[in-house]
């Protein structure tokens, strides 16, 4: 029995990602503007006030595989939908703390809705309304959401420059809580009157543990972990990366304005021209960020290129974190898929930016930069075996390849 799709509309993908633009803003990003006058205020160091965005990300791995369960045995999306409302109380608790622990408490509730809100919930829910078309649904939100850092650290600035980072807090919460329900409500409706024309995800004889027992699950497990281990460390340390190099601030500031646009970029010609199939596009999109970070090694005359490069490659690999995963597992098992391998990548994101810190403070940038090229030559090598084993899978889920050209 097949799942009954939805029709794609452009309406209801910009919603979407404008929804992302928020919710990324409001959790992954906002520390980037105020973590400085959190640390001035409160006399907390750089450690503690990071540390508490860590613990989100924890927290968020560890939830989101019983996540994916839940949007995938169930007619009614309660996941996505409240995404905004718990964002907003983790918000408003940070905003409120006056000490450390409380500041936690405020990170760890944040952290529950990054696992509800953020991409990998969104692809379990688009791959269950959408079906075949998911791929395309997937360009078009993640286009619209690589905006997210551009316009929400300028949202943020605004709201700290007038009120200061406590009253930014409260007022970002209150544009979560009045936007993020009722955008999911209109662009993800309830699917009631086609509860009898879908299979009963819910009845545990239909949802095989098979899949997620194969060489192809573990190897894109290893595949996502260090595609998000890459993406964090290198974008985490990027200033500092360019700062090695003797560049002016100034020069750093114009040079990593380049990432965002070569992100979407990628997305776009993603949407336009692709027909490749997400295994080729893994091995491209890993080939790409190996040579970015090879170039950000050579000369500061360099890295205007290889910031360009790296953008790409982790501009696909957004995309390919929605739509190899359904290409490989289909549409029964996409959303159960998307939120087991989300969680070993999540909490590698989490501790990241620790063993970055370490390299970096104990040997060099070098040393750090020359770590993450033998991570991701790795990353080639492993993605190089994902098309010989993707039949193989297919068979074993006991449905048909999911067509995942992007082209209308």
């Amino acid at each position: 029995m097949s799942l009954e799709v939805l029709k794609p509309s452009i309406l209801k993908n910009v919603a979407l990602g404008l929804a992302q633009i928020l919710l990324w803003g409001g959790s992954y990003f906002i520390l980037s503007i105020l973590a400085e006058p959190i640390m001035k205020e409160t006399g907390w160091s750089y450690q503690m006030v990071y540390g508490s965005l860590s613990l989100s990300l924890l927290i968020s791995g560890l939830l989101l595989p019983r996540i994916g369960r839940l949007i995938g045995e169930n007619d009614k999306n309660f996941v996505l939908p409240y995404a905004g409302v718990i964002m907003a109380l983790g918000l408003t608790v940070i905003g409120l703390s006056e000490h450390y622990l409380l500041f936690l408490t405020g990170w760890a509730i944040v952290g529950v809705a990054m696992g509800m809100g953020l991409y990998d919930s969104l692809f379990a829910s688009l791959g269950k309304n959408y079906g075949k078309a998911t791929s395309k649904v997937i360009v078009q939100v993640t286009l619209i959401a690589s905006l997210a850092p551009t316009i929400s650290w300028y949202l943020v600035s605004l709201l700290l420059s007038n009120y200061g980072w406590r009253t930014a807090c409260f007022i970002y919460a209150a544009i979560l809580l009045v936007t993020i329900f009722p955008v999911h409500r209109y662009a993800l409706p309830l699917a009631e009157s086609k509860g009898a024309k879908q299979p009963q995800l819910n009845d545990k004889k239909t949802v095989s543990h098979k899949p997620f027992r194969s060489r192809i699950y573990y190897l894109l497990l290893v595949n996502f972990t260090i595609g998000a281990v890459l993406t964090t460390g290198i974008i985490i340390h990027l200033i500092d990366i360019l700062l090695d190099k003797e560049m002016a601030m100034a020069t750093i500031v114009g040079t990593v304005a380049f990432l965002g646009p070569s992100q979407a970029g990628v997305r776009v010609l993603e949407l336009l021209f692709s027909r490749n199939e997400p295994g080729k596009t893994a091995i491209i999109s890993a080939v790409v960020t190996l040579l970015g970070i090879l170039l950000l090694l050579l000369n500061p005359s360099f890295a205007i290129l290889g910031i360009i490069l790296f953008g790409m490659g982790n501009g696909m690999r957004s995309i390919l974190r929605g739509t190899l995963p359904l290409a490989i597992f289909g549409q029964e098992h996409y959303a159960v898929a998307v939120g087991k391998l989300a969680r070993m990548p999540l909490i590698a994101q989490a501790l990241t930016p620790f063993i970055g810190s370490f390299l970096i403070e104990q040997f060099s940038v070098a040393v750090f930069l020359y770590t993450c090229c033998l991570l991701a030559l790795i990353n080639i090598m492993l993605f190089l075996m994902v098309p010989k084993l993707m039949p193989q899978q297919i068979e074993l889920s006991g449905g048909m390849p999911v067509s995942m050209s992007t082209s209308s």
